[in-house]
């Protein structure tokens, strides 16, 4: 039986997956204990781009305003060629029947979490603990465990149920041993964050631009104070020579035709993974975010999945907790949120990340057509931008039963 100190959800990892989770789940009136690595929440310049489908699950927790106006609203983005210049723009705006937010904001994912951690800071029925790193997890009938590093030695933490919100590298899910299917592309993302004024030498760019070329490939994007650019690891260059300043000016100076654009907020280099848990539950322990599902970052869809699986996984735990369902909910949640993960959000982001790197000559020109005759179609621009945008994977998913 599970003890008055244990009724309870145990979340580990303090990202947005389990900020949001904690979050969803306290509104429910659900007591949370959400377990957190880093000794206090940190500054990581990491995913930037919120889709309508995540703004409006902001809004439903109350959190939406902060987003608006801290963020860079960007209604138009562009594919365009490094060569050719713009193939193809579109404009959110076709989609103004079907959300709220017919657009997408351009805000840092650590300033959500800092307004989350305000939030939760205030909100009775969580109890957050810093420098709690969870190493692994356990159940049995009635409960579900976590084994923690604490500032005071290792302890455990029970509740009725366990969040794994531990990210790719999750302890929680090696633990339960299950697989973490995929590939590593080839090449990483070396990042760089410029307050130089692109649109200055760049007057037709949108604020979010995926350049496509052959040998240098280019993602822009335009928050409120700089600029985010993004390209290819280079072959034989090492991380350390690739977040130079001398590389990181030469390459910015050699896309925008001018020096003068010095990298001075932002430098990050990583591996591009295309992963997906096996399984999003075993028992009284459930995956989301990234411990169940890690992609390339074109299209922007990481960080948005992670808040759609935490909503989604709040949802039916709340059920559960009231005694509205049966524990079967929770494979539902698994068949929802993994179909996302493979059939819409993996399928996306392999096909934008081949489009901006592809080599071959002649199906680059096939791909670049394809690309012009579809921004050219307002009926198939708009069902692109649904698939985009995310609206339609989330429709099709939450109808999975």
């Amino acid at each position: 039986m599970v003890n008055a100190a244990q009724n309870r959800i145990v979340i580990a990892g303090a990202g947005p997956t389990g900020l949001i989770a904690a979050l969803a789940l306290a509104r429910q009136d659900i007591p949370v204990l959400l377990l957190e690595t880093q000794a206090a929440p940190e500054d990581h310049r990491r995913a930037t781009t919120f889709h309508p489908p995540t703004l409006e699950y902001l809004r439903e927790l109350g959190v939406v305003d902060p987003v608006m106006a801290g963020g860079r609203i960007t209604p138009v983005w562009q594919f365009r060629d490094r060569t050719h210049g713009i193939i193809a723009e579109f404009d959110l705006g076709v989609l103004a029947g079907e959300t709220d937010y017919p657009f997408r904001v351009q805000y840092e994912q650590m300033e959500l979490n800092k307004v989350l951690h305000g939030i939760l800071a205030r909100t009775p029925h969580v109890d957050v603990r810093f420098s709690h790193e969870v190493l692994d997890a356990s159940q049995d009938a009635d409960s579900a465990a976590v084994r923690v590093k604490t500032p005071g030695g290792e302890k455990t933490f029970a509740g009725r149920y366990v969040i794994a919100a531990d990210g790719a590298r999750s302890n929680v899910r090696r633990s339960l041993e299950i697989g973490f299917g995929g590939f590593t592309w080839e090449e990483k993302v070396v990042q760089y964050g410029t307050t130089f004024d692109i649109a200055a030498v760049m007057p037709d760019v949108a604020g979010v631009a995926y350049i496509s070329d052959p040998n240098e490939w280019c993602v822009l994007l335009h928050l409120p104070d700089y600029w985010r650019v993004s390209f290819p690891s280079r072959a034989g260059e090492d991380d350390a020579t690739a977040l130079s300043d001398a590389v990181a000016e030469a390459r910015m100076a050699s896309f925008l035709g001018r020096p003068g654009a010095t990298v001075e907020l932002q430098r990050n280099i990583w591996n591009i993974h295309q992963r997906v848990a096996d399984d999003f539950r075993q028992g009284r322990i459930v995956l989301a975010g990234d411990s169940a599902h890690i992609n390339s970052p074109m299209g922007g869809m990481g960080m948005n999945s992670g808040v759609h699986d935490a909503m989604n996984l709040a949802g039916k735990l709340g059920r559960l907790w009231r005694g509205e369902a049966e524990d079967s909910i929770l494979d539902r949640y698994t068949r929802q949120r993994r179909y996302v993960a493979l059939e819409d959000v993996r399928a996306q982001t392999i096909r934008n990340t081949r489009l901006l790197n592809e080599k071959d000559p002649a199906v680059r020109r096939k791909s670049l057509d394809e690309m012009r005759a579809l921004g050219a179609d307002p009926a198939r621009t708009r069902e692109f931008l649904m698939g985009s945008s995310m609206i339609a994977g989330l429709r099709q998913a939450n109808a999975v039963e």
